[in-house]
């Protein structure tokens, strides 16, 4: 058999790469074709025409972009001169000037109109008034929720994506997070285990990947605030490990109904932005509307509603479920309350509490049921607590402040082991402060920001005891093939915290534009500091006794006392007694990580007739860094024809990631291990002698990982639509990934590469399709990725090297290789298409959204068996095909009418319609499969 064995950093590039002219061919045909069939339903916009408009009260100048895109014109806008100015809702039939007017009416602002759209203008002291608007219907009852928003830049990068509030709305969601709505923007791809039809009573955050990045390198905010999990956000479940806690890339589980939009950058990201390789998600919340509103409602879902899609050979799994990745049953609850005000006219409150909870009953054996004959259970609960104000004390200065408390509290135990049951606490705190002040020619932002979290294990029991079966004592565990090798498990793995506290302030200046040298500039300039302390604390001794040997005497030993870890009850395999004779401490102890950064930014947009570029460059320096880094940003613009319909875009980009804290805190847990002792017969035991094995550091020689990126974008406005297409390229280089030189005997470097290649297409109608009553939006995706990795994430050659039977090479389609260059098998669907339509039915108080989601089939890395090479028996991986799938989720949202301010209301949401089977994995001997038709149904009343 060839041994092909390379080193880790081995020339990964994509086999075969997408060549300019097929790459210009399939754009050109995929315009082509989702035009025609966009133009049946969209005609062109007449000049002047008067039109039905729907436009909540709201700051003025989203309520402007908002005017324009539904108008399908552009509209220059200087959001920083409208702070803090206020539109009233726009209802009735306009035509453009009139709404413009309408708008503006008590701004001292009014539009101009220019051969590229609309310009911002102050109006003159001695100006007469504007001509009136039109008369427009009454307003009717307000809607409680809070603002609605769609922010439309026309200087807005081909790499960002806004989801309003209408958009949030008409997705399913799932279980109300933020990653669960991206699914409708291209460019992202999702853990296909969130889909597992055996999980489905899970509610924790879905992880994302962005352009191939890492899931693990992206970041969330939150109002400006980051809420990322640093401590060890790679780690997914580990309910199952003596010294880590299951921990995740997200630190708080934020629920999108807190939020008016999200942003997303996956590409041409400023130079504000640092700390993420793949993309900035970014939430936000936005200031009351009304003086007063609210709404309380309450949805669930269970399994009794969802249709299961099981293997005939995974049937018994579900049937007797001892783990909740195979759950039969669950029941799911969501309930929410938000109230929002303005006490006063320059002071306004939101405030939200959001509770998830699910119950996981698992019908187990007698290992869970504790020798009262009653069935284990499961449960999850996530909170989301938030109050927010904004304060404008003068005319020149805008203040906000939030305090988000998101605790998560799950009741777990390990499976087939008794006395198991531990408490898993997430999430944490949240502080948030900003204030904008704005001076003649520039405006000076400020953010301070404090967060506090955890991935912590409270556990009921610090010992743990491995003993053969036995009738008379031991009696509760299961054989895995016969009796005679059946183990009876107790005991848990100890209590566990991890904390995250980060203090971070932001300062940053933006400056009007001004006119040098012929050119527009807009500066930009900032800097951050932050200081970031992650903690491990073992709260009490962990011990763990195993080692089951056979025993045929007393178990009082000559002092007296009866050994605890001694039985004379006679076992499966027919000893006649029998004791534990190794044993493996963890003492208590607790050690922390402090790491001091800071960065500084600047930026240059520059502007000349058509064309536009923005200079940018980051300097990032890190305690925990061996070195500073210099991050270069640019985007480049074309506007072809002056009226901003098309435009050309491109850019060269470098982002810098975050090193984590695991890093460093892996190094000083094996201080707290002692080595195995072993003792023959009941006798004391060794002294405690700490762990050889080690995982050497070489912090001074530890980069930060890097992603260098080309992007080039074209986008046209065509047939009452907004098309785009773009392509990025991603290499992902200095990767930290763990090495083993032998069994517990590993370093960190940064030898993991990876490259992606993305080619997406987009389309999104401008203003509503009419047709009849009723008023369509559409949002359309279509991407293409082709990616390469030498590692799922930074410790993935640790469990290759576990999984493989302790051997660091695999057999992976017939050839010999290191196991760190076996290909990732996750967010890898080659092709993935997306279509969203939602649908306004006034006269019946309904919308219904329509989400159509298509996935390439594609070949994925799976275990089958093993081989032999040169008398060495390895695990043999191969790689299987699996056929494509397609889901269809619709949610409808009825309004119920009522004659009084409380309006109630319904929402139904149904994931995968058709209850198509679709296969996501391969263990290698069966398939796995996706959820089947899923209900969900939410009951509410707004006020």
């Amino acid at each position: 058999m060839k041994n092909t064995n390379k080193p880790a950093h081995s020339d990964l590039r994509v086999g075969r790469r997408i060549r300019p002219h097929v790459l210009a061919a399939r754009f050109a045909l995929g315009l082509a074709g989702a035009s025609a069939v966009l133009a049946v339903f969209a005609a062109p916009a007449r000049a002047q025409e008067a039109v039905y408009y729907d436009i909540p009260a709201g700051p003025l100048g989203e309520a402007l972009n908002r005017f324009a895109l539904q108008a399908g014109v552009a509209i220059a806008v200087d959001a920083e001169r409208l702070r803090g100015l206020r539109a009233e809702k726009l209802r009735g039939r306009y035509d453009v000037d009139s709404g413009f007017h309408f708008l503006l009416r008590h701004s001292g602002y009014r539009v101009s109109r220019t051969a590229a759209g609309y310009v911002l203008v102050a109006v003159p002291a001695s100006a007469p008034a504007p001509v009136p608007a039109p008369a427009v219907r009454r307003e009717e009852a307000g809607d409680p929720e809070l603002a609605e928003t769609l922010v439309v830049d026309q200087r807005e990068s081909a790499g960002v994506a806004v989801l309003d509030r209408h958009t949030i709305d008409a997705m399913t969601g799932g279980n109300g997070d933020i990653a669960s709505v991206l699914r409708v923007l291209p460019n992202i791809q999702f853990d296909k285990a969130k889909a597992h039809t055996g999980t489905q009573g899970e509610i924790a955050p879905a992880d994302i990947s962005i352009n191939g990045a890492k899931f693990y390198q992206n970041l969330f905010q939150l109002d400006g605030m980051s809420f990322n999990n640093d401590i060890d956000p790679a780690s997914g479940d580990k309910s199952s490990s003596v010294a880590e806690v299951t921990s995740a890339a997200q630190g708080f589980a934020i629920d999108t109904s807190l939020l008016c939009k999200i942003t997303v950058r996956d590409s041409n990201v400023p130079a504000e932005f640092g700390g993420f390789s793949g993309g900035v998600v970014s939430a936000d919340t936005c200031a009351p509307t009304k003086n007063f509103a609210g709404s309380v409602s309450v949805g669930t879902t269970r399994s009794s509603w969802m249709e299961y899609k099981i293997a005939p050979e995974q049937r018994a799994d579900y049937e007797d479920a001892t783990s909740p990745n195979y759950a039969r049953a669950f029941d799911k609850w969501t309930y929410k309350a938000s109230l929002q005000g303005r006490p006063t006219e320059n002071l306004g409150l939101i405030g939200s509490f959001v509770r998830k909870t699910s119950t996981i009953p698992l019908n187990g054996n007698s290992a869970f049921r504790n020798g009262n004959g009653g069935h284990a259970e499961q449960s999850r609960q996530t909170d989301n607590f938030f109050v927010k104000a904004f304060w404008k004390p003068t005319a020149g200065n805008d203040v906000d402040f939030s305090i988000s408390y998101a605790p998560t509290n799950d009741q777990r135990f390990i499976e087939s082991i008794k006395d198991s049951q531990f408490t898993y606490k997430a999430g944490g705190l949240g502080l948030n402060a900003g204030i904008a002040t704005h001076f003649d020619g520039f405006t000076l932002s400020q953010r301070a920001t404090y967060t506090e979290m955890e991935s912590s294990r409270d556990s009921d029991s610090s010992i743990y005891k491995t003993w053969r079966y036995s009738a008379g004592d031991k009696n509760w565990g299961v054989p895995t093939s016969t009796w005679a090798n059946a183990l009876s498990l107790e005991g848990g793995y100890g209590s566990i915290e991890q904390r995250q506290t980060a203090l971070n302030y932001q300062m940053k200046l933006d400056w009007d534009p001004v006119s040098l040298i012929g050119l527009e500039h807009r500066f930009q300039a900032g800097f951050e500091l932050a200081e970031k302390e992650s903690s491990y604390e073992r709260k009490t001794q962990y011990e763990s006794y195993y080692n089951p040997a056979t025993w045929g005497a007393s178990c009082v030993r000559a002092g007296g006392k009866t050994d605890p870890f001694c039985s004379t009850s006679p076992t499966s395999n027919g000893w006649a007694g029998q004791y534990l004779r190794s044993r493996v401490i963890y003492l208590a102890g607790k050690f922390s990580i402090l790491d001091r950064s800071a960065g500084v930014f600047l930026q240059d947009e520059i502007r000349k007739g058509n064309f536009s570029a923005r200079l940018g460059l980051r300097y990032d320096d890190s305690k925990l860094a061996p070195q500073a880094n210099l991050a270069p940003r640019s985007a480049f613009s074309y506007d072809l024809f002056g009226d901003g319909n098309t435009r050309l875009e491109a850019g060269a980009n470098r982002y810098y990631g975050r090193n984590f804290m695991t890093y460093y805190m892996q190094a000083n847990r094996l201080s707290l291990q002692s080595m195995i002792a072993t003792r023959t017969g009941l006798v004391d035991w060794a002294a405690f002698t700490p762990a050889s094995s080690a995982i050497t550091y070489r912090f001074e020689e530890l980069k930060t990982p890097y992603d260098d990126e080309v992007m080039l974008a074209f986008r046209q406005k065509w047939a009452g639509a907004l098309w785009g297409i773009k392509y990025v390229d991603r290499t992902s280089r200095d990767q930290v990934v763990r090495v083993l030189r032998k069994a517990g005997d590993s370093w960190v470097e940064n030898s993991g590469t990876g490259e992606a290649q993305t080619l997406s297409l987009t389309a999104e109608t401008l203003r509503p399709i009419r047709i009849g009553e009723t008023r369509t939006s559409i949002m359309a995706g279509i991407d293409k990725i082709e990616s390469r990795t030498s590692h799922a994430n930074y410790f993935s050659d640790e469990s290759d090297f576990n999984d493989n039977g302790g051997l660091g090479y695999i057999v992976y389609d017939g050839n010999l290789i290191q196991a760190i260059n076996k290909p990732a098998d996750n967010y890898n669907r080659p092709l993935t298409a997306r279509l969203l339509v939602t649908t306004l039915i006034p006269s019946a108080n309904v919308t219904i959204g329509n989400f159509l989601s298509y996935r390439e089939g594609y070949r994925k890395v799976v275990r089958n068996g093993s081989k032999e090479v040169g008398g060495v028996l390895y695990h043999n991986y191969e790689r299987l095909s699996f056929k494509s799938a397609f889901t269809w989720d619709m949610r409808i949202n009825w309004d119920i009418p009522s004659p009084t301010a409380q309006k109630p209301y319904v929402s139904l949401s149904i994931d995968n319609v058709l209850n198509a089977t679709n296969p996501i994995e391969n263990s290698g001997t069966y398939l796995v499969y996706e959820k089947g038709r899923q209900f969900w149904l939410e009951f509410g009343v707004k006020f």
